[in-house]
């Protein structure tokens, strides 16, 4: 395989360019749908490696780590508007945002936090709010730095906000690394979580890990190395059953840059086809043109 160029890479949309179509977690389906009203919502996971409180009386033995205190118990009126929360569509982002934003002001200790960020950050994602979304996004690691879900959603945003030109480039898109190659360590060794049918948790879990990689591929493709970014684009587009539009003209123009002409039209008419915005589109089907014409154009010795 050719090595890649390592130009100057044209901007990415400044706005999203499409939806991801991911829920943001494990126990809400993948097609978006919240889980039914009368169901609980799934709770906050507990931070890896974090201690557990002893029980009330205990003290720690002597040289252990004093547990952290225990949570204060969920009272009626904070269950229910966090199951309220979780009983809203993606139609109600809206919502989503007011009451997730007045949740975790009146309940800044709760032990929902964590669910609640991830929440918002979806609800952040589909409303185009980029700021919000990686403030909340941190939040939410670091209460819990294994959140897959949003390691996995911001791989794939904060390459986008990353201009080449800033003194912070290298380090932001190192940062989206480590939260890709976290997540799709953490999605290989994911089990079947118990009331979780193997249909709905193997197709969250390869839209994530298709997330992840698409992550990388950014990343690459920021950085100028478009051999790796094909590579990962390629993963991503295999794995996810809903790629982005976005991806396929990524890969078709990495493709094109390695001369791999076929691979590049099949690409582009993927993006082509896709129901996204009509200037890309049109970007789409010059670029199979190009492909296509490069493809039946003899070759230079």
């Amino acid at each position: 395989m050719n090595q890649g160029s390592k130009a100057k890479p044209e901007n990415l949309p400044a706005v999203l360019a499409a939806a991801l179509g991911l829920a943001l977690f494990i126990g809400v389906s993948a097609a978006g749908q919240s889980a039914p009203s009368s169901q609980t919502p799934p709770k906050q996971p507990a931070t890896a490696g974090s201690a557990q409180a002893p029980a009330t009386g205990q003290t720690p033995a002597a040289g252990q780590t004093p547990a952290a205190p225990q949570q204060p118990p969920v009272n009626k009126e904070e269950e229910d508007a966090y199951k309220a929360l979780y009983s809203m569509t993606e139609q109600q982002d809206a919502d989503v945002i007011t009451n997730g934003e007045a949740f975790l002001a009146k309940y800044p200790t709760s032990r929902y936090r964590t669910s609640v960020y991830s929440r918002l950050v979806s609800a952040y994602m589909n409303t185009h709010q980029t700021d919000k979304l990686l403030a909340t996004g941190e939040k939410a690691l670091a209460e819990n730095p294994d959140n897959v879900d949003v390691l996995a959603l911001l791989c794939t945003i904060i390459p986008r906000t990353v201009d080449p030109r800033s003194l912070d480039a290298d380090q932001k898109l190192s940062e989206a690394e480590r939260d890709a190659r976290h997540a799709i360590q953490l999605l290989n060794a994911m089990q079947i979580p118990a009331g979780q049918t193997p249909e709905r948790f193997n197709l969250a879990k390869s839209e994530m890990l298709g997330m992840a990689h698409y992550g990388l591929g950014l990343v690459n493709y920021m950085r100028g190395d478009t051999s790796a970014s094909v590579a990962e684009l390629e993963q991503a587009t295999k794995i996810d059953p809903q790629p982005e539009p976005l991806e396929f003209y990524l890969l078709g123009s990495g493709d094109l840059k390695l001369k791999k002409y076929q691979d590049a039209a099949a690409a582009f008419d993927r993006c082509a086809t896709a129901q996204w915005d009509p200037q890309w589109q049109a970007r789409c089907k010059k670029g199979e043109e190009d492909a296509k014409q490069a493809a039946a154009s003899p070759a230079k010795p």
